[in-house]
């Protein structure tokens, strides 16, 4: 009886050890989680500021672009870090992105082609795990990017995928400033058979500021826009007003009368 007794308070000690033992993987469990959790929005909270400050540098009178790159390359220190894949594939792509308009901006056009690369690839990565408009958008940008290096066969095989990636972006967020913008992009740049069309681009812009109920053009987009004007037009001075005339739609002429002439103030002499 003793012996039945003694066997029994050891079980019920055991059981309570189990017990315990479980309450106590289930706590460090979820606390973990906690902590991975904190972990990834520091991780993503100073990666995103210093892609942000970047960003804000270039677009300065005189950026000093090997200061952007250390600052872009401190982002990817922090972005690697993160648990989610698809959110830090895609900050990935941005920065490389970014990276690559910093050194085309340089002309250190192989470095900004290897960037520009490796960003379709993270971006590319990221859409495998699942769709989202930013995802599309900077897909069509890399891809815009990337046939202007690339030769022949490349333009025709992936240049008409652009538009698609674009209306599919807008598909997904009817609000994407960011991709009306590409589209209007396409339609104001793409050749006559590939759809090409300055009225297109336009109602383009028209429909953005409709659909984003946004009148205004921030300065990074402005700088591509400007910029790739100069550059897919041979740097013929009036196609290139042609195309900043376009932006009469918005409000914020200042930054748009700025941005022209500091990018006009580059191509001097050409």
């Amino acid at each position: 009886m003793e012996k039945t007794y003694k066997e029994n308070l050891f079980y019920n000690f055991l059981k309570q050890v189990i017990f315990i033992a479980i309450l106590a993987a289930l706590f460090l469990g979820i606390n973990n989680i906690y902590i991975q959790a904190q972990s990834d929005d520091s991780k993503y909270e100073r990666g995103a500021n210093l892609y942000f400050q970047a960003r804000e540098m270039f677009v300065t009178q005189t950026p000093k672009l090997s200061e952007i790159i250390t600052i872009l390359e401190k982002s990817i220190i922090s972005f690697i870090g993160i648990e989610n894949k698809q959110l830090k594939y895609y900050w990935l792509a941005k920065i490389a992105y970014l990276k690559g308009v910093v050194e085309k901006e340089r002309s250190n056009h192989e470095k900004a082609e290897e960037d520009f690369s490796f960003s379709k690839k993270l971006i590319s990565e990221s859409l495998d795990i699942g769709d989202f408009s930013e995802g599309y958008r900077l897909l069509a940008d890399v891809e815009g990017q990337l046939i202007s290096y690339r030769n022949l066969y490349y333009k025709a095989k992936y240049g008409p995928g652009i538009k698609g990636f674009i209306i599919k972006a807008i598909e997904l967020d009817s609000g994407n400033e960011k991709a009306y913008i590409s589209l209007a992009m396409y339609y104001r740049d793409a050749p006559l058979i590939a759809g090409g069309n300055l009225k297109k681009c336009k109602t383009i812009l028209e429909k953005m500021i409709d659909s984003t109920h946004s009148n205004r053009i921030n300065l990074f987009s402005l700088y591509l826009w400007i910029n790739t004007a100069w550059i897919n037009s041979d740097y013929n001075r009036e196609k290139v007003r042609d195309c900043i005339s376009l932006l009469s739609l918005f409000s914020n002429q200042a930054d748009i009368n700025y941005m022209a002439k500091r990018i006009e103030k580059k191509y001097q002499g050409i």
